[in-house]
C-alpha cells in the first residue's frame, strides 16, 4: 500500500479503534490471490483497497492508490452503517 493510503488507513484505524477491524493484505503471486484480485477487478492495477462490512460483504472497492483519506473514511461509515 502507498504512503499516502497506509497513512490514512493507520489514522483511521485509530479512530474507529474498537468499531472496526482493520488488516492490510498484501497477497502473494499465485493463481488463488489473482483470482481474488480479478473478482474485486483489480485485474489492471493488481491492488485496491476493500472495505467489508461485519457480514463479510464488501461495500467498496477502490482500484490502485488514486483516492484519499475522504473516500476511506465514507466507505467505513457506510459499512459501520453510519
Amino acid at each position: 500500500m502507498c504512503l499516502k493510503v497506509s497513512a490514512a488507513v493507520r489514522e483511521l484505524e485509530q479512530e474507529y479503534k474498537g468499531q472496526a477491524i482493520f488488516e492490510i493484505k498484501t497477497p502473494q503471486e499465485t493463481a488463488a490471490s489473482y483470482d481474488k484480485i480479478l473478482a474485486f477487478g483489480f485485474a489492471d492495477l493488481r491492488h485496491g483497497l476493500v472495505i467489508f462490512d461485519a457480514n463479510g460483504a464488501p461495500t467498496l472497492k477502490l482500484p490502485g492508490h488514486a483516492y484519499g483519506r475522504a473516500q476511506i473514511e465514507a466507505g467505513l461509515k457506510a459499512a459501520l452503517g453510519k
